[in-house]
């Protein structure tokens, strides 16, 4: 019987030896944080008043650099467009006859940053001039034509730097009178633009901070309301990552949430502007239209938000245990 005892001793594992397969240790692995997913839900979905209030704040500061970005986006729209536009165009001297202006408009094409040049007489200009502004009879009792000859340029890209340059490099060709850099207010455009993205890039850190403090309170009044539960837990040897991974999961469903939000307030937003934008943006054209955030963006919104909020839970988490 000893030796049938000690057979078993042997063969027999411990229990500390006793292993579990990968696939058994992944899905417990999976049970356990699903129903720390699942807890956390079913918290916030408890306290209905507090929780949208919260998650009405973290919508309305991840709201707003939104709308700046889909304001950007739209506007870009025509940026790009209009970078073709980019010319100059040279007046002559009223003295200037055709065969120099037409001499000079040959010259300025042989230049490396010129892709082509237009010889406009002064006659056809007073033409596409008459037909333009519907002006013809005042231009006809003038009884001379006051407007110029010109070359058209088109820069060999849409560079304001290379239409700079050609502008420098003929403006003091003894033909022309004035050069007319028509990419200046492009340039002004162009400026704005920047502007407006490195004002959505400091609304986004500064809101992400306002996410992180938001959240990380929230998560601090969850673990003061729940404070005998966590001592009763640390006194039967749980650890600190157990007792924090459901305040993470809270974090990280406000975040998500929130930010679910702010995408149906933004889509609201949009569905309101739609009919007048579209009348508006029709008188330029078809190919105009209002944009919203994209797939590419909703997602950065989303998944950025739920970062946000876990990681304002994981600061939290970290400093209130401490006390315990």
């Amino acid at each position: 019987m000893k030796l049938i005892n000690k057979t078993a001793t042997k063969t027999r594992p411990a229990g500390a030896q006793r292993g579990r397969s990968v696939a058994q240790r992944a899905t417990g692995w999976l049970s356990l944080h699903g129903d720390c997913a699942s807890d956390a839900l079913r918290r916030l979905w408890q306290q209905p008043v507090a929780s949208l209030m919260t998650l009405a704040v973290v919508a309305i500061s991840l709201l707003l650099p939104s709308l700046l970005y889909v304001t950007g986006k739209n506007l870009n729209q025509f940026a790009d467009s209009l970078q073709g536009a980019n010319q100059l165009t040279a007046y002559l001297h009223l003295h200037v006859d055709d065969s120099a202006g037409r001499q000079l408009q040959q010259t300025m094409a042989q230049h490396s940053a010129v892709n082509r040049a237009v010889f406009v007489s002064a006659e056809q200009a007073a033409v596409d001039f008459a037909q333009w502004s519907g002006l013809g009879d005042v231009i006809a009792s003038l009884g001379e034509n006051p407007l110029p000859a010109s070359i058209v340029l088109y820069p060999a890209d849409n560079s304001y730097d290379t239409a700079a340059m050609l502008r420098d490099t003929f403006v003091m060709r003894d033909e022309i009178a004035h050069i007319q850099l028509d990419q200046d207010w492009l340039l002004r455009l162009e400026r704005f633009m920047t502007l407006t993205q490195r004002g959505v890039v400091t609304l986004i850190l500064v809101l992400a901070l306002g996410v992180l403090f938001v959240t990380g309170h929230s998560i601090r009044t969850t673990i003061v309301s729940r404070e005998a539960e966590i001592r009763v837990m640390k006194l039967i040897g749980a650890t600190d990552g157990f007792i924090a991974r459901p305040f993470l999961y809270s974090g990280f469903w406000i975040g998500l949430l929130g930010g679910v939000l702010a995408w149906l307030m933004l889509a609201a937003m949009l569905l309101l502007f739609h009919g007048p934008a579209t009348s508006l943006l029709s008188f330029y054209g078809e190919q105009y239209q209002l944009y919203g955030l994209g797939n590419q963006a909703t997602v950065i919104l989303l998944g950025g938000s739920a970062l946000l909020g876990w990681l304002g839970a994981r600061l939290s988490v970290s400093r209130q245990l401490t006390r315990f």
